[in-house]
């Protein structure tokens, strides 16, 4: 009875998030005359989505290093990538941050305002992809982005894709590591979206250190070395919990 129960608690804050998002889009935004005064807006409201979700039970927050997460800026953000609400939860917490989503979501009836505004589309083109990456950069946005592409299940360690790489090429941006991991699977892949489980989930957030894009550069003159030895270090940061 109790999952039943917390299943359908999370079925209903996932139509709360849908609605709430077309209220932002054709209610609040209008009237919000800079994109970052929207993506303020968008802050607020996911950080009331996730003061629900806790008050529901349905998760608990430990953040490690918390005032220095709050604090990160112009970089590029790397984190690990356990659940659906991933993004959510660092969006909320981290100032001024965007991150990439998949081009479908341009199309959904719910999020598509808000995605083609604030957010990086992971288009086909190398170029337009990184162009599109810069433009948020010079904006004062930090770039967020879960390098192993599609989200993992706990204790997984998946491969490090090249495009933290690519962007930290183009844009010159240090790189903040961060550490995220659920106490059980939770709104994986292949999961309901109503699975909530029998028990409140545990999602621990830590900062791991930083990467200095710029010396990196400096010592790895030849790009395919760059990227090797830069992918090569993320994972040997972000996986270092598993050692």
């Amino acid at each position: 009875m109790i999952e039943i129960i917390r299943n359908c608690i999370l079925a209903a804050m996932f139509v709360i998030f849908g609605f709430g998002a077309l209220v932002i889009r054709y209610c609040i935004f209008p009237f919000k005359k800079t994109i970052i005064e929207k993506y303020e807006t968008l802050q607020k409201s996911w950080q009331f989505f996730l003061w629900l979700m806790q008050k529901t039970k349905l998760i608990r927050l430990d953040i490690q290093n918390l005032e220095k997460i709050k604090n990160i800026k112009n970089s590029i953000i790397v984190s690990t990538h356990p659940s659906f609400i991933d993004i959510v939860i660092l969006m909320s917490i981290i100032p001024h941050s965007t991150c990439f989503v998949a081009a479908k979501l341009a199309r959904n009836p719910f999020l598509r305002g808000i995605v083609n505004l604030l957010f990086i589309l992971d288009v086909e083109s190398i170029d337009e992809w990184l162009n599109k990456t810069c433009e948020k950069a010079d904006m004062g946005f930090n770039i967020i982005i879960f390098p192993m592409g599609s989200r993992h299940r706990k204790n997984e360690t998946p491969k490090i894709r090249r495009g933290t790489a690519l962007i930290a090429e183009k844009t010159k941006q240090d790189i903040v590591l961060l550490h995220m991991e659920t106490s059980f699977d939770f709104l994986q892949i292949g999961q309901p979206f109503y699975e909530a489980g029998k028990e409140t989930v545990l999602y621990k957030l830590d900062y791991l250190g930083e990467i200095n894009t710029k010396e990196y550069l400096e010592e790895y003159e030849d790009r395919v070395t760059f990227k090797t030895k830069l992918i090569k270090k993320i994972t040997e940061i972000l996986y270092q919990h598993k050692n």
